[in-house]
């Protein structure tokens, strides 16, 4: 029996591993592509001193707008909007932009997820520039990061099961505008989006919510199913991402009710669409002119954004649907 035991507890390993994760198996799963170089080189560009904080309507917010969708046009991304990748709204007396787009999915094309982080901040005030590369170059750069390497798989003939939707929210510190109008002209019935991934200031490690600094908050995980937070452990464990995952938000129930409700998911929340937010936490730098790219940690970004992209692509693989409540 010493020698039959250690074979059963392993076959029962990996029927659980892939009865929990779909098609997933022990390899590199594309995570090699996935770089702090280009994290880095999208963190450092959004937050530059050319974008000038990317306040909605600012010429600085169309910089960033426009090079996010320089880069999905680069990746073979197409246009969420038919024609354009943009999504222009009112926002007080500025216009806002979202910047979409879509990879079709190749068994479930009329099945998605949704990707999103907001690209804008709070611009220049008083003669002072607020450049938020944590809040949020940081989400904007992993988006992109995960967009680019669905994009690679797919140009090699590994495309996604269900589509994706890609989208950069602007307006977010105008009272969540921007996603706000983005769940309103929604293209799609709500029943055929599977989740919501939402990513928020997400590249530093200033406050853990243990001493582990390699760290994620994860908000909202169980509110709609239990199988977000089941999808998002196994594939930190499984893959060996080795980030400490708090789901309480420091232990407060009642804070992590808020904070969900101040985040850019509420509003797909709200038409029943599993939402869930990925961010490092609120520190000292948070809205201050020294929001700088120094501070994000891009070593823990790298792994933040492996996580991230190992629950997309379960979502876009499995066969069956999230469980609901």
């Amino acid at each position: 029996m010493r020698h039959i035991a250690p074979v059963f507890l392993l076959f029962v390993l990996c029927c659980f591993s892939q009865t929990l994760v779909g098609q997933w198996i022990i390899e590199d799963r594309n995570l090699s592509a996935i770089s702090q170089e280009k994290l880095r080189a999208h963190v450092y560009m959004l937050a530059d001193t050319t974008t000038q904080g990317r306040a909605t309507g600012s010429p600085g917010a169309t910089l960033a707008a426009n090079y996010i969708k320089q880069c999905f046009e680069r990746f073979g991304l197409l246009p969420y909007n038919g024609s354009t990748y943009f999504q222009s709204f009112q926002a007080g007396d500025v216009v806002g932009r979202n910047v979409a787009a879509v990879l079709r999915g190749r068994d479930y094309p009329a099945e998605y997820i949704i990707i999103s982080a907001h690209y804008d901040h709070l611009g220049l005030i008083n003669g002072t520039i607020y450049p938020g590369a944590d809040d949020n170059a940081s989400g904007v750069a992993l988006l992109l990061q995960v967009a680019e390497v669905f994009a690679q798989r797919t140009r090699k003939g590994e495309p996604p099961s269900r589509s994706i939707i890609f989208v950069a929210y602007d307006a977010k510190e105008l009272e969540l505008l921007g996603s706000e109008y983005f769940a309103q002209t929604l293209h799609i019935p709500p029943q055929r989006v599977m989740a919501n991934l939402n990513i928020d200031q997400i590249g530093c490690v200033l406050e853990p919510p243990n001493r582990n600094d390699e760290y994620a908050l994860v908000v909202g995980a169980d509110r709609l199913t239990p199988d977000l937070r089941l999808i998002t452990d196994v594939a930190n464990r499984y893959f060996r991402i080795g980030l400490d995952l708090d789901y309480t938000y420091y232990g407060s129930k009642n804070f992590s009710d808020l904070f969900f409700q101040m985040g850019d998911q509420i509003h797909l929340a709200k038409k029943g669409i599993p939402s869930i937010l990925y961010t490092s936490g609120i520190h000292a730098y948070t809205y201050k002119p020294t929001d700088l790219p120094a501070l994000v940690n891009f070593a823990v970004l790298e792994k933040r954004t492996q996580l991230l992209y190992l629950v997309a692509d379960d979502l876009t693989s499995r066969k069956s649907w999230l469980r609901r409540y």
